[in-house]
């Protein structure tokens, strides 16, 4: 089942992806690397497949080789939300709170409405000890969760 869309056409990248992710989910987290450098071979601007071996890397605890991933998701698609979450994952997940939350205040400034980042940002502030801006943040999250979710509560 994994191998039909990639059989069908080994020069796309977006079936390769799709593909990376599938395998990801699945815990084969080193054959999605694979599948995502083999995308990245194909088209070194798919910023989805930078970002995907980013998610990767950063689960198996390879944090430095995650960020340059990210980094080059960044430098593709410098105003991907996901990028720049991604890129705050990573410090978060590294302890590197400061730079984590400027991070996720970038991704903040591209999509002010992008819940997610909110809460990210939310929970980096609780690790600095900022518990009120941390209250603030998760408010705001919530909100726009709900909007997303209900349009009547815009």
């Amino acid at each position: 089942m994994l191998r039909r869309g990639y059989h069908d056409n080994p020069q796309d990248d977006y079936s390769r992806v799709n593909k990376g992710v599938t395998l990801a989910l699945l815990g084969r987290d080193d054959e999605a690397i694979q599948v995502f450098d083999e995308a990245i071979r194909i088209n070194p601007k798919y910023a989805s497949a930078w970002g995907g071996k980013g998610v990767i890397l950063d689960i198996l605890g390879k944090y430095d080789e995650a960020i340059k991933a990210w980094d080059k998701a960044i430098e593709i698609d410098p105003k991907s939300v996901l990028a720049w979450s991604g890129k705050g994952q990573v410090l978060y997940d590294q302890g590197k709170y400061d730079e984590a939350l400027r991070a996720y205040d970038k991704a903040i400034e591209i999509n002010p409405h992008d819940s997610k980042s909110w809460s990210n940002k939310g929970d980096t502030l609780k690790k600095l000890g900022r518990s009120t801006e941390a209250d603030a943040a998760y408010k705001i999250a919530l909100r726009n969760a709900m909007k997303a979710i209900s349009p009547s509560t815009r």
